[in-house]
């Protein structure tokens, strides 16, 4: 009996030491890059020591970024190590992955209290915040780690960066010459020219020609200046002409008017516009106003938005809606509601009056469909549009009692091509129409096309082509001239900094005039 005793006491002294050796195995697996063989191993650790957490780790890192296990694992070492900060941060990056990005910010915020002077902390949930969208949040992660290391000049980088990302250009500016005054560094200096670059006055001359298949053509062309007026607005003068013509007749359109823009942050945008347009036919001229206004309230991936338009403009679509104005006054609203996951639910709204010396005509319509947005600027969506007019009309354009759209369409916004980005909003799908006193028409094929390609030639100079295709009543911004329309256009445009401030007198007056900048 006591042979027995004491060889089971033997055994279980042995056990740690046996778990030590699986552990130190697993350890030169790993090292050597055989993970198969590293699993094995560190399982085997775990069988013999289930609360071994440096087992626990690596197994964690061993599994797929983002799976299940790698997350029960990490979890299972954090608890075990309370005081690690980067078992948090390890935890955050899988949960990442894995699309879970709240409770991944709030590990990095909980590293974050236990190491608040630790780089990885900022650089890591830096890069979960870019990648999620949350412009914002990402700006005052880095303003967190400036004023933790105020004297780290790579800190001070990454915030210019993030504010460059959120357009703040002027504040990016101040981030990148207070990353000089610690440490010169060309990659500073560089970032810090671009910032300047596209803070100045620009200009944006541009040219576009339209056409539809009733033979309306619109050969457009004018001049834009823009003004930085604040940190986070800049406002402009727009001056445009516009000819229109068809085989018989002609006008022509000149517009001037005053805009702004303000984005107080990455998810808050307001845009206004006021003016004037002076219509002619011949000999005959008419003023008509130009207002228009658009708040934009975008939340990340897995957020809400909602936006709300409002315009009154004449239409110019034809030279008979010139000779003759119509007045188009319209509010249109936009909510989007997170359903789960990447799935979100849209509704679209919009009432306007038609005012013209032959009637006054009310439209109203809405839109409907779930979307799948798998990226911040990318998703696809089916939607159901319903668009009614209060009463038939011989004012120039289209008025129905109904038209019905039911399609597929996306959009996609891309920058990962630099300097090359685009955006493209595309539909397609099936139109029927009901014109007052008739029978509704049968279903046809439509589709619809919006796409911008921009390229920066240097910052501040970047040249874009915009191309525009409907084939639908209800299609776009624009109030169709017939039924059976289809409508394309074009614009090119160049947008320049005029004399950009450059980098040796912005430091110069940074410093107060008191001190020559780094060479």
């Amino acid at each position: 009996m006591r042979a027995v005793l004491a060889l089971l006491v033997f055994l279980l002294a042995s056990l740690p030491a046996a778990g030590q050796t699986l552990l130190q195995r697993a350890d030169a697996a790993y090292s050597a890059g055989d993970r198969e063989l590293a699993q094995r191993l560190y399982r085997a650790a775990l069988a013999s020591d289930p609360d071994n957490s440096r087992a626990l780790y690596r197994l964690a890192q061993l599994a797929p970024k983002g799976s299940f296990e790698g997350v029960a694992l990490l979890r299972r070492y954090v608890a075990l190590e309370p005081g690690d900060p980067w078992g948090n941060m390890a935890l955050g990056d899988a949960l990442a992955k894995a699309g879970r990005t709240d409770e991944a910010i709030e590990q990095y915020g909980i590293a974050r209290r236990k190491a608040p002077a630790e780089s990885d902390v900022y650089t890591g949930l830096g890069r979960i915040l870019r990648d999620a969208g949350r412009t914002d949040e990402l700006v005052a992660n880095y303003e967190q780690w400036v004023s933790r290391q105020p004297k780290n000049a790579d800190a001070w980088i990454e915030l210019g960066r993030a504010r460059q990302r959120a357009k703040r250009y002027t504040e990016a500016a101040d981030a990148f010459a207070e990353s000089l005054s610690i440490k010169e560094d060309e990659r500073a200096r560089k970032m810090l020219e671009n910032a300047l670059a596209e803070s100045a006055f620009s200009l944006r001359p541009f040219f576009g020609l339209a056409h539809d298949s009733d033979e309306n053509r619109i050969k457009r062309w004018g001049l834009e200046g823009e003004w930085q007026l604040t940190e986070r607005s800049r406002v402009g003068l727009h001056a445009e002409r516009a000819a229109v013509w068809d085989p018989f007749t002609s006008g022509t359109v000149d517009a001037l008017a005053l805009y702004a823009k303000w984005q107080p942050l990455s998810m808050l945008k307001l845009d206004a516009l006021a003016g004037g347009a002076r219509l002619t036919a011949g000999q005959a001229s008419q003023n008509r106003p130009l207002l228009g206004l658009r708040l934009r309230w975008n939340r990340p991936a897995d957020g809400p938005a909602a936006e709300l338009r409002a315009v009154e403009n004449p239409l110019v679509a034809t030279p008979g809606l010139v000779a003759q104005p119509v007045e188009l006054k319209e509010i249109k609203a936009g909510l989007d509601l997170p359903v789960g996951g990447p799935v979100r639910a849209r509704a679209r709204g919009q009432a306007g009056v038609l005012d013209s010396a032959i009637d006054v005509n009310h439209r109203s319509g809405y839109q409907l469909g779930p979307v799948y947005r798998w990226r911040p600027a990318a998703e696809v969506g089916v939607f159901y549009s319903r668009l009614g007019y209060e009463h038939a009309t011989a004012g120039g354009y289209f008025a129905p009692e109904r038209a019905e759209t039911i399609e597929l369409g996306t959009y996609i916004e891309y920058e990962g091509w630099a300097p090359l980005t685009f955006a493209v909003d595309a539909g397609a799908g099936q139109q029927r129409v009901q014109k007052f006193g008739e029978d509704v028409r049968n279903w046809i094929a439509t589709y619809r096309l919006w796409g911008m390609v921009s390229y920066a030639l240097k910052p501040g100079v970047s040249l874009d082509i915009e191309v525009e295709h409907y084939d639908s009543p209800i299609a776009g911004n624009a109030v169709a001239p017939t039924a059976n329309w289809t409508y394309n256009a074009a614009m090119l445009s160049l947008r320049f900094g005029v004399r950009p401030q450059s980098t040796r007198s912005f430091l110069t007056e940074r410093a107060g005039g008191d001190s020559q900048p780094a060479r």
